[in-house]
């Protein structure tokens, strides 16, 4: 496979970095009185409603190839289940589980794509998932949190990253079929839809009350765009020119710039071991892009 191009690398990084943000944003949400569902089904709607005016303007036809609508609408579908697992795996058991588990998703994106492409991962994209979970595991406080009363969400969050695996290598197999805000636009309808009807089966209340409009607007339209307009953009843009193994490497910039975050704008406090994963982390997303052993050929001696 072809390496990645380095603006490609740093839109992917750019979309973890984003995610990561947006966790402790959501907090502050919380606190102004928004539900997860609300939050989920918001930022879906935002991104629709966006994706949608910006093909309205430009005027992209839709494809008309079966094999593309089946991936999209497929990517749209596994996508929306990687919020509504990890809602319930918040809602069992504490955030640092599902945090964590969630990064199970970059071996999980490499295992599927090794079933699909029928070939192994490169052994430096192998070692850097691996950093990267074990990076999670000490960076989201996995061993302090892992008691048998806290582990009830852990399948959710399990599903959670199957879902986020999918949806990468879903993603990375669109092509140039249609424009990037075309197939972000499908996505974003798709997860309205499902949060709308899975709303009104269970009952959620999907209409912020208790809160100022023009507040609750501010929130939804502002996470709406931290959190599903742009890094859904680059996503379905770079995601096919890095490929889906990589790509998950390069979104793992979430957990540190999340850590990051919360001790900046949360004042919460980071332990030796969360900067040691934190680490561990970093190093995991660069080691598929250094310079390989011999790689660079040794200078041959003047002619006589």
């Amino acid at each position: 496979m072809k390496k990645p191009d380095a603006l490609s690398c740093c839109m992917m990084a750019l979309v973890g970095a984003m995610w990561g943000l947006h966790g402790p944003a959501i907090k502050f949400a919380f606190a102004a009185g928004l539900t997860f569902p609300q939050l989920v089904f918001g930022e879906y709607l935002v991104g629709a409603v966006v994706f949608g005016l910006a093909v309205a303007v430009r005027g992209s036809g839709a494809p008309a190839d079966r094999r593309f609508w089946k991936i999209l609408v497929l990517a749209g579908v596994v996508g929306c289940g990687v919020p509504l697992f990890l809602f319930w795996a918040y809602r069992l058991g504490p955030v640092p589980i599902g945090a964590t588990l969630l990064f199970l998703f970059v071996p999980f994106t490499q295992l599927i794509n090794a079933v699909v492409t029928r070939r192994a991962p490169a052994p430096r994209e192998f070692i850097a998932a691996l950093l990267v979970v074990a990076g999670a595991v000490l960076g989201a406080d996995f061993i302090g949190q892992a008691t048998a009363g806290n582990l009830a969400g852990a399948p959710f969050a399990i599903l959670a990253a199957l879902c986020y695996a999918g949806f990468f290598v879903l993603t990375a197999r669109l092509g140039n079929s249609a424009t990037p805000a075309f197939r972000s636009m499908i996505c974003s309808a798709i997860g309205c839809g499902i949060m709308l009807v899975l709303g009104l089966m269970v009952g959620w209340p999907l209409v912020p009350s208790g809160i100022v409009p023009a507040t609750a607007a501010i929130w939804l339209i502002s996470l709406g765009v931290l959190g599903q307009v742009v890094p859904l953009f680059l996503l379905v843009n770079f995601g096919p020119r890095t490929g889906s193994a990589v790509g998950s490497i390069l979104t793992s910039t979430e957990l540190p710039v999340a850590i990051g975050a919360s001790v900046i704008l949360l004042g919460e406090s980071v332990t030796a071991l969360q900067l040691v994963g934190v680490a561990l982390v970093l190093v995991g997303i660069t080691l598929p892009h250094l310079p390989r052993l011999g790689s660079v050929a040794a200078p041959t001696a003047p002619a006589a």
